[in-house]
């Protein structure tokens, strides 16, 4: 029985050995598999920062190429400043020459002198050809009236038209707006709700994990009774097997007599032992060399889950380079689509603006030049009696001229400060873009540490799942002890050797059910940590996202407001300056018309009309109209007081406001004002042709007595007859007519 004990104790020692490895294998396997996660998100984290720099490398170069092509740009639109400034010293230059010669020209009239025997010869000959130029002149103004009212009726109905399409268009301008504006919404109701799902799945997976832990921790608990009570089996098998010890040795005292009949059979059971002996040794080189397969078999699944783990980090990462390529390149084509149209409206403003300024300055010198016309004119009729006057007048002339060298200079000094401006604010939006370059960084950056913690969060799933399997290995080892322990005590009657064994298999067991709870409870523990620190980096990465969103969606109504009311400002702007241009080259082709009319006339009062005669009249003309003004101001001071009229107000009437029926600053809104202002101007032209009538029947008046105080002198001075006949057809109502229109059309230049 003592050596039966020896093999028993000897065949026990092995198996400790063989069990003690696998329970000091599992922290190093845990270790490894930490140290490998961490090697792998090294090289993730490695890996993303590559593909960071090389985006910003490419787009450092791509800022060089747009800078460089914007100053070539600025370098053109210099030399084309350039270029217009040297057209506009270039034109200076020729109306200085052409001013030159026109002096030139009339310092050899003045030098030619007329002789009387010419003056008795053109005198005969003006009687006839004044009449029919007169006449011709006459109803030519007549024909040019009814035309400019057509024209008037026409810009009338043509303005009416261009309010109804400035309408229609407003309205379709606001309803893509408010198409616009239901577009975005819809976008930001949509994020939000992605991100409510987002969050709700954070939130549901967090509390899985949760109730997973706790069947879990249900699960340990179970095992931990069901331990206890095979503890227990375990002592009550031990006192018995005691008492059956003490039994046996009271057996074997008794029955010492019965050895020799029992030899054989216990050599018989001897053999059955150590056959049981040999199928225990293969059953433990099975299980130490199924322990290698499984350990071998774990590291072959780790292995394939980091595999699995890395090629889902890059076809990850690289659907996200494609999405970010894809966003950075449609970002870049709407704002360089957003530049050039800047860039074109630019110039395309800078080219209207100066064309305005060339034409008005085209305008001005026309003016001057029809000034100086009548100016040399005067000083044509009046050589031998005003010289004075004369030189005074080209002082005059000269001090306009200096003027307008003055003035441009300050256009071009403003043009200059235009350019400075221009430049700053370019240097504005470069920074304002750099700006949002750089916001645009920061939120990759923020997106890129969220995939990571997803990520984490992924592995830590990966971590739980593992340990729930290791869970169910550890139920099916208790199952497979409870199932030795059953067999031991159906077999313990029989060999006590095989108790020893049972013994110490379950002092193993509870060596590995110790460490497996220590692993457990630390598992647990480090569960618990991450967790916790998972959730508060989660809740601060929501509200940092949340304050993102909501700092972007201002900007970005920001944006969008200043976007609608620049487009509406140029617009407005646009049309306002075409309608400039169109009425300034209207009255542009009419005043070179009555230029050259007034050329005309020139040349032949030159030479037909005599200068003392002429003299004479215009000094008589000038006495009737200074006598015309006076009445025609006293009259019109009985108007009503404060007739509104726009910005206006008509206390006394000034021939240089314009009485047409478009009323300044009348917005579309103000129909009822605009239909007083109709009605105001109706009466107040009641009130103008009634005076008109008035002062026709006068002026009637007046010439009758001019002829009548002309015929009676006719006899006294028989050189008068032409000057009789000069004053009706000059004095005319038809003539007052024309005259009137002629003052009218010059206050509306």
């Amino acid at each position: 029985m003592v050596s039966v004990g020896m093999m028993g104790g000897a065949g026990g020692i092995p198996a400790m050995a063989s069990s003690l490895p696998l329970g000091s294998s599992m922290p190093r396997l845990v270790q490894e598999t930490e140290l490998q996660k961490l090697l792998t998100d090294e090289r993730m984290r490695s890996e993303q920062h590559k593909t960071n720099y090389q985006q910003l490398k490419i787009e450092h170069s791509r800022l060089q190429e747009e800078y460089l092509a914007l100053q070539e740009e600025i370098k053109v639109t210099i030399e084309e400043s350039k270029v217009v400034q040297e057209k506009y010293r270039s034109m200076y230059e020729t109306c200085r020459r052409e001013l030159a010669e026109r002096q030139a020209q009339l310092q050899e009239l003045h030098a030619k002198a007329l002789t009387p025997q010419k003056v008795e010869v053109i005198r005969s000959q003006v009687h006839s050809e004044v009449e029919s130029v007169y006449r011709e002149k006459y109803f030519k103004q007549e024909e040019e009236a009814k035309e400019a009212w057509a024209n008037v009726s026409k810009l009338r109905y043509e303005l009416s038209f261009l309010k109804a399409e400035y309408e229609h268009d407003k309205a379709e301008h606001a309803r893509q707006m408010q198409d616009l504006k239901l577009h975005n919404d819809l976008e930001v109701t949509n994020l939000r709700r992605e991100r409510d799902v987002v969050l709700s799945k954070v939130t549901a997976e967090s509390s899985n994990d949760a109730g997973r832990v706790r069947v879990l921790q249900r699960d340990n608990a179970t095992l931990h009774v069901r331990i206890k009570g095979l503890l227990a089996e375990l002592e009550e098998l031990r006192s018995e097997k005691e008492k059956q010890g003490l039994e046996a040795d009271s057996i074997h005292r008794t029955h010492e007599k019965q050895i020799n009949e029992l030899q054989s059979t216990l050599r018989s059971l001897e053999v059955e032992r150590e056959s049981l002996k040999r199928q225990s040794e293969l059953f433990q080189r099975e299980i130490s060399t199924h322990g290698a397969d499984h350990s071998k078999l774990r590291g072959r699944i780790h292995e394939l889950e980091r595999e699995l783990a890395i090629s889902k980090g890059q076809n990850e990462e690289s659907n996200h380079r494609a999405m970010v390529q894809l966003s950075d390149l449609k970002l870049e084509m709407t704002r360089s689509r957003g530049e050039l149209e800047k860039d074109r409206d630019k110039l395309a403003n800078m080219v209207e603006d100066l064309r305005t300024q060339v034409e008005i300055a085209e305008h001005k010198v026309k003016q001057l030049q029809t000034a100086l016309e009548d100016k040399e004119r005067e000083a044509t009729q009046r050589v031998t009696a005003a010289r004075e006057e004369e030189f005074g007048k080209i002082a005059k002339a000269e001090n306009e001229k200096f003027e307008l060298e003055t003035r441009l200079q300050e256009t071009e000094r403003r043009k200059i400060d235009d350019d400075a401006r221009r430049h700053a604010e370019q240097e504005k939006h470069e920074e304002k873009v750099q700006q949002a370059r750089a916001e645009k960084e920061q939120a990759e950056r923020e997106a890129i540490t969220l995939r990571a913690r997803l990520q984490s969060y992924e592995s830590l799933q990966d971590t739980l799942e593992r340990e729930r399997s290791d869970n169910s290995e550890l139920k099916s080892k208790v199952q497979q002890l409870e199932a030795d322990l059953s067999s031991a005590i159906s077999q313990e009657q029989d060999l006590t050797d095989q108790m020893i064994k049972v013994r110490n298999e379950a002092e193993l067991a509870r060596q590995e059910l110790h460490l497996t709870r220590q692993q457990l409870g630390r598992l647990e523990n480090n569960h618990d940590l991450i967790l916790a620190q998972q959730r508060a980096a989660l809740q601060e990465d929501r509200q940092q996202a949340e304050a993102r969103v909501a700092e972007l969606e201002s900007q970005l109504a920001a944006m969008h407001d200043k976007y609608s009311h620049a487009a509406s400002v140029h617009k407005k702007l646009k049309k306002k300056y075409s309608r400039v241009t169109e009425h300034l080259k209207d009255k542009i082709i009419l005043l070179k018309a009555t230029n050259k009319e007034l050329d005309i006339e020139k040349q032949a009062l030159q030479q037909f009309v005599p200068p003392d005669q002429f003299a004479r009249l215009k000094k008589q003309w000038k006495e009737l109209f200074r006598r015309h003004q006076e009445f025609r101001n006293i009259i019109l001071g009985r108007l009503p007081q404060g007739v509104i009229i726009g910005e206006r107000t008509f206390s006394k009437m000034d021939p240089s406001i314009n009485l047409d029926a478009t009323i300044p600053n009348v917005t579309l809104l103000e129909q009822e004002m605009e239909k007083q202002h109709q009605d105001d101007l109706k009466l107040l032209r009641e009130r103008l042709d009634n005076l008109d009538n008035l002062q026709s029947a006068q002026l009637e008046e007046l010439t009758s007595i001019a002829h009548s105080t002309l015929i009676g002198s006719q006899e006294s001075q028989p050189t008068n007859a032409e000057e009789e006949e000069y004053l009706p057809n000059y004095l005319s109502p038809k003539n007052s007519n024309v005259l009137h229109y002629e003052q009218e059309t010059d206050s509306t230049v």
